[in-house]
C-alpha cells in the first residue's frame, strides 16, 4: 500500500526529509482583509514586516484547495495520513476529519489525525507516521497511534517580547505594561492548547524553571526539542547554554513557521519534551 503524509504550514520541519510528504499551506490575514497563503512564496522577511505594523490573523486551508489536494494525492497513492495543526488552536482539524468521514470518495482513503501540536511536535509527529508506513501499517491503524503519541509530550513556550500577545488579545495591555515595568516574563504550558503555566523575574529565570519542570514531569529526561521566533542569535545561545546546564541535550532545532509566529510575535522559545 502507497501511503502519501500531508501536513500544513504549522509544520517547520523540511518536506525533502521524506519523499512522501507534501504540504498545503494555512491562511494569514492582514487587518485590511487581504489573505495571504502561508507558503514558501511568503518569506519569512515579508511576514516579520507585516507583523512589526499590525495585527496579524491566521485561517485554515480553504476546502477548494484541500479537495484539489486530496484529489491530486489519490491519484498516486491508496491512501493519505493529514498531520494538521492541533485541533486546541485551528478548526483545521474539526473540519476536515468531518470532510474525510462523510464524503464517500475519502472515506477509508483520507485519514485526519490530531497531531496535537504544531511546530517541533508535529515534527515528532510525522517522522512517527513515516517510521509506522515503513512498518505497513495502515490509515486506521496510524489514525490509533498518532492519538497515543501525541498525548506524550510535556513543554512550555517562554515569550521574551510580550507585544503580539498583548495585540491579539493574550494578555491585557496592562497586564503587558505591568510585565515590562516589574521584568515579569509569563511561561505559558502547551499540551495542544496554550495556557499561562507561571510566572519569573527574568527571561534566563523562565528558560531554567520551564526545564526543570519538563526534567521533574518526564522522568530520566535526556534530550529536549527546541523552537523560536525570529530573536537574536544571542538569545537562542542564552537558552541552549541553560539546556545544557541542566544536563539535556537538544535533538530537533527549528524557527517557527510564519502562522504560529503570527500569533507568538518575535523572541518567542518552546522546549518541548518527550515521554518514553
Amino acid at each position: 500500500m502507497k501511503i502519501a503524509i500531508l501536513t500544513d504550514s504549522s509544520y517547520d520541519g523540511k518536506l525533502k526529509d521524506y519523499k512522501d510528504l507534501y504540504l498545503i499551506p494555512l491562511m494569514i490575514i492582514t487587518e485590511d482583509g487581504k489573505e495571504i497563503k502561508d507558503d514558501s512564496s511568503f518569506n519569512k522577511n515579508e511576514f516579520y514586516e507585516l507583523l512589526k505594523n499590525q495585527q496579524l490573523k491566521t485561517s485554515q486551508t480553504s476546502p477548494g484547495d484541500m479537495i484539489k489536494m486530496w484529489d491530486h494525492l489519490l491519484k498516486d497513492y491508496d491512501q493519505i495520513i493529514c498531520a494538521f495543526i492541533s485541533k486546541g488552536l485551528s478548526s483545521q482539524f474539526s473540519n476536515y476529519r468531518v470532510l474525510s468521514e462523510t464524503e464517500e470518495r475519502y472515506r477509508g482513503r483520507v485519514f485526519v489525525t490530531d497531531t496535537n501540536g504544531v511546530s517541533i511536535v508535529q515534527q515528532h509527529i510525522v517522522k512517527k507516521i513515516a517510521s509506522w508506513i515503513s512498518q505497513n501499517k495502515t490509515g486506521f491503524e496510524i489514525l490509533e497511534l498518532v492519538k497515543q503519541e501525541s498525548e506524550n509530550f510535556y513543554g512550555f513556550i517562554i515569550p521574551k517580547n510580550l507585544e503580539t500577545l498583548k495585540r491579539g488579545g493574550r494578555i491585557t495591555p496592562a497586564a503587558a505594561n505591568l510585565a515590562k515595568i516589574l521584568k515579569i516574563v509569563p511561561v505559558l504550558t502547551y499540551d495542544g492548547t496554550i495556557d499561562k503555566a507561571f510566572t519569573t523575574r527574568t527571561f534566563k529565570k523562565a528558560v531554567a524553571e520551564a526545564v526543570q519542570a519538563i526534567k521533574k514531569e518526564i522522568r530520566d529526561l535526556e534530550v529536549v526539542d527546541l523552537t523560536y521566533s525570529r530573536t537574536a542569535e544571542e538569545n537562542v545561545e542564552l537558552v541552549k547554554q541553560i539546556i545544557e546546564k541542566e544536563g539535556l541535550e537538544i535533538g530537533i532545532e527549528s524557527e517557527l513557521t510564519n502562522v504560529i509566529a503570527a500569533h507568538t510575535g518575535r523572541d518567542a522559545f518552546s522546549i518541548i519534551g518527550w515521554k518514553e
